[in-house]
């Protein structure tokens, strides 16, 4: 028997059967906006979203922030966007940005499914284009970052400079797929582990962001505070 304390990346108690038993705990979440699902499945694009706890804990924190105006960066067929509506009271809006106009019109035939049109307005082109039309709404007080790792710094930068003090910012698939700290590799690889860093560097600025953590998701979830 031992005195250590587990470490907080370990994941000594992630088994099979733990996660069996949370699955079975909120099977009804599984089916949340199945439509959209099964036209990621159908796209070979299900992995590129959020899982369905990832998904909960999306909407837990909207809802923890109090949320009322939220950007989402990276929409790919609106799957999280459905999350972060949920957590969202009624007269909110959530401005999604995707670049892919495939991906659009997917995210956009799925909201008007679920009846989410008051809600969500998804914006198309590119995500630093778009953000820069959305300075004008500041501030916001909920972003999610969940879309190119080479911008994952610039996007923060903006959320950093354009929500609330208070406001809440998360990102996802922030291990960048375990490569994270990898050295060498393919040039496009060391750029995105590069990006991942700097990004890392302005979230834990104390100037920028009052409190900042780490989930330890399948792929990470970072948040921040704004200060």
């Amino acid at each position: 028997m031992t005195n250590e304390k587990p470490d907080f990346f370990s994941g000594l108690y992630h088994t099979p059967e733990i996660a069996a038993y949370f699955a079975a705990l909120t099977s009804a979440d599984q089916g949340y906006a199945s439509h959209v699902t099964a036209a990621m499945e159908k796209a070979g694009a299900r992995g590129e979203a959020v899982s369905a706890m990832e998904g909960k804990i999306l909407e837990t924190l909207v809802r923890l922030s109090g949320a009322k105006k939220a950007v989402e960066i990276g929409s790919s067929y609106g799957y999280s966007a459905h999350w972060i509506a949920r957590g969202l009271p009624e007269r909110s809006r959530l401005y999604s940005l995707e670049r892919d106009p495939d991906c659009v019109n997917a995210a956009k035939d799925g909201i008007e499914v679920s009846g989410l049109g008051k809600k969500v307005t998804v914006m198309e082109g590119p995500a630093l284009d778009s953000l820069k039309t959305l300075v004008k709404l500041a501030p916001f007080d909920f972003c999610f970052i969940d879309a190119d790792v080479e911008n994952y710094p610039a996007y923060l930068r903006w959320a950093a400079a354009n929500l609330r003090p208070g406001g809440v910012v998360v990102a996802g698939r922030v291990f960048f797929r375990g490569r994270l700290c990898a050295e060498g590799g393919a040039a496009a690889e060391s750029a995105g582990a590069r990006a991942m860093r700097e990004f890392f560097h302005v979230l834990f600025d104390s100037d920028r962001f009052i409190s900042s953590a780490l989930i330890p998701a399948a792929e990470g979830f970072a948040l921040g505070i704004k200060s």
